[in-house]
């Protein structure tokens, strides 16, 4: 990881509400997180736990039929985001930040070439003639690895497979060599083999255009392979942050603790998963106080976690931060060791 300097994005108190007719679901509360240059941080939480809809307000990608409410800052380059005008945001979208969705299938035109989609994604941002996008765009088909790539370039998306459409939204996000490239759930839906061709693809798209890089993932075998800081994501807030080592190895809020020790293990005996109890709570009914501790080990229906929100607090010297009122009783508390994370969990 580089050398600390200035953040390259800075989320600062970001809350995203969603509006109905009967009801209000903030789906973000109150986030706060850095993104270093030359960084991979991951963010990783369950379903529903707010990493998708936070970094898509980062680029006002929340589609605009929803009726929704986000306040506080989005900082890029000395600008906020989240006061940009539109056109403003799409010079951003795609030159300075890049997203890889999650769906490339739904994110693809289903009716036109995927070459014109490249070129289309070159020539938003840059005045170039057709002939050197389409060179262009045919080189970044080779260099995300899809082979023949003239003939691919020709092709329809659905002539093309789950693992060649992810590489040709990797190849569009760094058509113009973005500062920030954002990874939503890249290997959704892959099997493992080519997960693991995605993240390499991933690793070399970084290396090519020098980008930071947020990664979103249920999966933490692959935080824990690819990420140098963590941010743990529960119910829209962030309940914990650190390094990628210190997550794993001591992990300080009963969340990240629970996340690990659900995985499947490739030593010792234990026959079966320790699944956290419970479900995630409904985001229009989140519980009083800190909103883990009906599934917590550690509340055992103490008032102070039934009444109050744990604030995100610094432990001691470095970037580890919890939101647990009894943090303290998780000294000494272990989880799986990163290695074994990389051989077992979700590769």
């Amino acid at each position: 990881m580089s050398e600390r300097r200035e953040p390259l994005l800075s989320i600062k108190d970001l809350r995203v509400t969603f509006r109905t007719r009967t009801e209000s679901v903030r789906a973000v509360d109150g986030v706060s997180f850095d993104v270093y240059p030359g960084e991979t941080l991951g963010v990783v939480g369950e379903s529903g736990s707010g990493k998708s809809v936070t970094m898509l307000s980062v680029l006002r990608l929340i589609p605009p039929s929803t009726r929704v409410v986000a306040s506080g800052q989005v900082l890029f380059g000395g600008k906020d985001l989240l006061q940009a005008s539109k056109r403003e945001i799409r010079r951003i979208r795609g030159r300075h930040i890049a997203l890889i969705p999650q769906d490339p299938m739904t994110c693809l035109d289903p009716v036109l070439r995927v070459g014109r989609q490249v070129r289309e994604a070159i020539q938003a941002h840059e005045n170039v003639a057709a002939a050197e996008a389409h060179r262009r765009g045919v080189q970044l088909l080779e260099t995300v690895g899809i082979p023949e790539p003239e003939r691919h370039y020709a092709q329809f998306p659905h002539e093309y497979s789950g693992g060649m459409r992810q590489r040709a939204m990797i190849a569009m996000g760094m058509a113009n060599a973005p500062s920030l490239l954002i990874a939503d759930e890249p290997t959704t839906a892959l099997d493992v083999t080519i997960q693991a061709q995605i993240m390499d693809v991933l690793r070399a798209a970084q290396r090519e255009t020098r980008a930071s890089m947020v990664l979103i993932s249920h999966d933490l075998g692959l935080i824990a392979e690819m990420a140098d800081r963590v941010v743990v994501m529960y119910a829209g807030h962030v309940v914990e942050s650190a390094d990628v080592q210190t997550i794993f190895s001591s992990p300080r809020h009963p969340y990240t603790l629970g996340l690990i020790g659900s995985l499947p293990q490739t030593t010792g005996n234990e026959k079966w998963l320790r699944p956290i109890p419970g479900s995630p709570p409904d985001l229009a009914d989140v519980p009083s106080g800190c909103p883990f501790h009906p599934r917590c080990f550690l509340s055992r229906g103490r008032e102070i976690c039934r009444v109050t929100r744990p604030e995100l607090r610094s432990l001691g010297t470095g970037e580890h931060r919890s939101a647990c009122h009894f943090v303290a009783e998780l000294e000494g508390a272990s989880a799986l060791p990163a290695g074994e994370l990389h051989e077992g969990a979700g590769r």
